[in-house]
């Protein structure tokens, strides 16, 4: 026996209805548009008062055939609430007949009618299909997407709103009850360009073997996300070819990007690094506090970064490594929500540094000496000549003296002392490179015969 709600609030439509349907097999349920609103219906057909202005309110359930029982004509803005209408008062062929139009009526016109007002406003594309993949409806965006007009597209032709090539694996994954959602689908429109569509699909309430497939053209997004994505490998690239340590933390400084130049220089691994590290364990207490006290004041590079500064960074192994940092914070929404960190390893730098300034230590020893081996040589040969004159002088005076007398005794004395000198000058003539010895307390003074022997060694050496 097919059941029959009547949702109003006057009883009196109610005893009419009821003595209308009397003797054809019509069982009739007076509701209360509060006590419909309670719980599902399980009634058959739905037969609702066109004048009550809280039924008028009152939402049917979709997919559920409606009958609207009116004065004259329908009221407008109602035509989305009722399947049909009938005019009272209600004969009882025509009330029978239209009951038994909507007891025979398929769920899905019922549907169609309900969701096909709010299914049009939608900015989305909307297609309603059953399980042989033909479309049953369809709202005029779904059309304006593909770049058709509803007038141009046969009924039941979903391949004209979506692809034929993806129309198998679609129908397969809801074969086995799987409804995909934001699946990326190409489709062709109109006028020949490709366009990537993110398609959804879900059951029909009401109707469930039949799915609505719910579209928008995403191609711009999509390629501004791949646009986006190579942007974020370059940069990946660079950072991870980076010599310099390149290091990321967030407001609460655990670490979040470690590159390798990171890796090799700390002794940590990545994965360590950024498994609950922080920057405290790079530099140490003392050495991030200051590094983030900088970036949050303006004397040291502006506000939100740091100026290159030295310091020290700890390994894995404790040991101390000296590195050239700076620093910026991240900004986003106009709040600081990271920080990026460069390390540069100074430890060749600095040994560079070393090798330099003692090849010119060296370099200024050397020329120093050859300095002093000139000046050496010069000063020989000046004092060779005077000294030559003297000792043959002495010679003179002692042929021409008496062997006792005083003259001679000079002459000797001056000779001895003109041959100590001439050895004095030889050795002069043999200086290449400075050496002292000490003298009274820490006073340094010349060392004539090392260095005149430094220059013999090396004399026999060669």
């Amino acid at each position: 026996m097919p059941a029959l709600a009547l949702i109003s609030r006057d009883s009196r439509l109610y005893q009419q209805v009821s003595a209308t349907l009397e003797g054809t097999g019509w069982s009739v349920e007076w509701l209360a548009p509060d006590a419909a609103s309670e719980g599902p219906l399980s009634h058959d057909v739905l037969l609702v008062d066109g004048l009550d202005p809280e039924v008028r309110a009152w939402s049917a359930p979709r997919g559920k055939p409606t009958l609207m029982i009116v004065d004259e004509a329908l009221p407008d803005g109602l035509e989305h609430v009722a399947d049909d209408v009938v005019f009272r008062p209600a004969q009882r062929a025509e009330l029978t007949a239209r009951l038994a139009r909507l007891l025979a009526r398929s769920p899905l016109e019922s549907l169609r009618r309900t969701y096909a007002k709010t299914f049009a406003s939608m900015a989305l594309g909307i297609v309603v299909i059953d399980p042989d993949m033909k479309m049953v409806f369809a709202n005029p965006p779904s059309f304006e997407i593909v770049g058709h007009r509803k007038e141009t597209v046969s009924s039941d032709d979903i391949g004209q709103v979506l692809s034929p090539d993806d129309l198998p694996r679609i129908r397969e994954a809801l074969a086995n009850g799987q409804y995909p959602r934001g699946m990326d689908l190409e489709m062709v429109r109109r006028d020949g360009a490709r366009i990537t569509c993110s398609c959804s699909f879900t059951p029909l309430i009401g109707a469930e073997d039949h799915t609505v497939v719910s579209f928008e053209d995403v191609t711009d997004q999509r390629e501004t996300e791949r646009e986006l994505l190579k942007t974020m490998e370059f940069l990946e690239s660079l950072i991870d070819a980076s010599v310099d340590a390149i290091v990321a933390t967030d407001m609460e400084q655990r670490i979040v990007l470690f590159n390798p130049s990171a890796e090799m220089i700390s002794g940590r691994h990545v994965t360590d690094a950024t498994g609950g590290a922080k920057l405290e364990d790079l530099l140490g207490r003392s050495s991030a506090e200051l590094v983030m006290e900088r970036l949050l004041a303006t004397a040291h590079g502006g506000l939100g970064r740091l100026e290159p500064t030295m310091l020290d960074l700890i390994d894995v192994y404790g040991e101390h490594i000296p590195v050239q940092l700076s620093a910026s914070l991240i900004y986003e929404r106009g709040e600081p929500s990271a920080i990026v960190l460069i390390f540069a390893d100074l430890r060749d730098r600095i040994r560079v540094e070393e090798r330099l300034a003692e090849a010119q230590k060296k370099l200024a020893f050397s020329e120093k000496q050859g300095v002093l081996a000139e000046l050496a040589g010069t000063a020989a040969h000046e004092l060779n000549q005077p000294l030559t004159s003297m000792m043959a002088y002495a010679e003179l005076l002692q042929r021409q003296s008496d062997p006792d007398s005083a003259a001679a005794k000079a002459a000797e004395v001056l000779m001895r002392e003109a041959e100590r000198m001439a050895d004095i000058v030889r050795k002069i003539g043999k200086i290449t490179r400075y050496e002292t010895t000490s003298y009274v307390g820490h006073q340094k003074i010349f060392d004539l015969d090392r260095a005149a022997e430094a220059q013999g060694d090396r004399g026999g050496k060669s």
